[in-house]
């Protein structure tokens, strides 16, 4: 199933292309966890050992904002029980660089609730990574982006945790220095007036606001290659390595059940 291109003016994911084989290797030891009790119902979850399934979505077309991104269906590809977001000169499209992204939203749109990507990141100036919340409706904002390298100087030695609420596109964002070319498991707690974002299952920030959004929102994780003459969002260079791709190892969400 394609899905419409979400409308992102921030872009992010992956990586670089040789240690594609070690790094599948070193996912595949870490197996999807049990799920938690408490709080929170697990009502999602994907392994990746059975390819990808009809639960997601891949994009196709040009983010809006980006007039450098592209998407194709094509650059998502399943390797060896891992989900691998592909970007690359792709001959098909004139050489232009061409992108890889999906949506949860076939199997799961939900008002709060709590997200785990285990997932790695390659160096790759221009090349951006980004898993996000997106509203169910299509409209925007709010956003919400817990894991975020915009590719900037292709270290990826940090990301961004960014709310994106108002007319205005007004943002509460947090950073945090991480090594993304390592394995982490990155995700949000997202309850009502709250945010939480986790690494390797540690709170490493907190929000709280009224901003926070309180409608359905989806899944969806995503690289994106830059536009030229953006600082924030470059595009590839002659320093970009001719593959980039993020790999997740597995996702999981849940529901909220309310305070405890």
């Amino acid at each position: 199933m394609l899905v419409n291109a979400p409308r992102k003016k921030w872009l992010v994911v992956a990586a670089i292309a040789v240690p594609l084989l070690l790094a599948t290797a070193v996912a595949l030891a870490a197996a999807l966890p049990a799920s938690t009790t408490g709080r929170w119902r697990l009502v999602f979850s994907d392994d990746f050992k059975h390819g990808l399934r009809s639960s997601w979505g891949r994009y196709s077309g040009q983010p809006g904002g980006d007039p450098g991104g592209l998407w194709s269906p094509s650059h998502v590809v399943v390797r060896h029980g891992v989900l691998n977001l592909e970007t690359y000169r792709d001959p098909s499209f004139g050489g232009r660089w061409v992108s890889g992204g999906v949506s949860s939203a076939p199997a799961l749109t939900q008002t709060y609730g709590k997200y785990e990507v285990r997932l790695r990141v390659d160096r790759g100036l221009g090349v951006a990574f980004i898993a996000l919340l997106w509203p169910s409706n299509g409209s925007w904002p709010p956003e919400i982006d817990f894991a975020e390298n915009g590719g900037e100087n292709g270290n990826r030695d940090a990301i961004a945790a960014t709310l994106h609420y108002g007319s205005d596109n007004s943002q509460i964002q947090r950073t945090l220095s991480v090594d993304l070319t390592r394995w982490h498991v990155l995700g949000v707690d997202w309850l009502p007036g709250k945010l939480v974002y986790t690494v390797d299952g540690h709170a490493w920030a907190t929000v709280r606001s009224d901003a926070v959004p309180s409608q359905h929102m989806e899944l969806d994780l995503q690289t994106q290659a830059g536009t030229c003459g953006q600082s924030d969002a470059p595009c590839p260079n002659a320093q970009t390595p001719g593959y980039v791709g993020a790999q997740i190892q597995w996702v999981k969400a849940y529901a909220y059940r309310g305070a405890r």
